[in-house]
């Protein structure tokens, strides 16, 4: 059996092989559209300011991340990164919207005419988003030490194999009587 060429790939890919990773993205993507879509209705209630085109441009960066892993094939290297970044979006994005009903049962005075449940709905969906980014960027982190760790293991199986190879044929040359000149500094 051949070995694999990348064991980076190949220890990331045998925790993958569970379909709770793809039942956690559809996970986020629900609650992600659920808050878009909330604060895309008051949008085009002519609420134009920054902190909903903030939510809306949360909303984009999420939904293109997410049809990006769909896509392809998932390489944690950077990953974590990116997952990490977008979770500090949603969190910052929730620290926003919380302000805006400091009570809890009344807005703010600027936003008014926005529908109170659907307010307290957005919120609460950017906090939720906010800890299943964070979760992915723990799971993203994991696999990224998990395939770096296989990666160096297979990097050293493979430099331990060349000089066994060399320490076998050393042997095999003096059962046999037969020794080679080696250049000086090699083994």
């Amino acid at each position: 059996m051949a070995a694999p060429k990348s064991t980076f790939r190949s220890a990331v890919h045998t925790r993958l092989d569970k379909p709770l990773v793809s039942l956690f993205r559809v996970i986020q993507f629900a609650f992600a559209l659920g808050s878009g879509i909330s604060y895309a209705i008051e949008l085009s209630h002519e609420h134009t300011s920054s902190e909903f085109i903030f939510a809306q441009l949360e909303f984009a960066i999420t939904i293109i991340t997410q049809i990006i892993d769909a896509f392809t094939l998932r390489s944690y290297r950077l990953t974590f990164l990116v997952e990490s970044t977008i979770c500090v979006l949603w969190l910052a994005l929730f620290g926003v919207f919380y302000q805006i009903y400091p009570n809890g049962e009344e807005l703010q005075s600027q936003y008014d005419d926005m529908t109170l449940g659907r307010a307290k709905t957005a919120v609460w969906l950017d906090l939720i988003n906010s800890l299943l980014w964070l979760g992915s960027a723990v799971f993203s982190t994991v696999m990224c030490c998990a395939g770096t760790n296989g990666a160096i293991k297979w990097n050293l199986e493979q430099s331990r194999g060349k000089n066994s190879r060399k320490d076998r044929e050393g042997a095999a040359e003096m059962e046999s009587g037969v020794f080679h000149e080696r250049p000086q500094g090699s083994r």
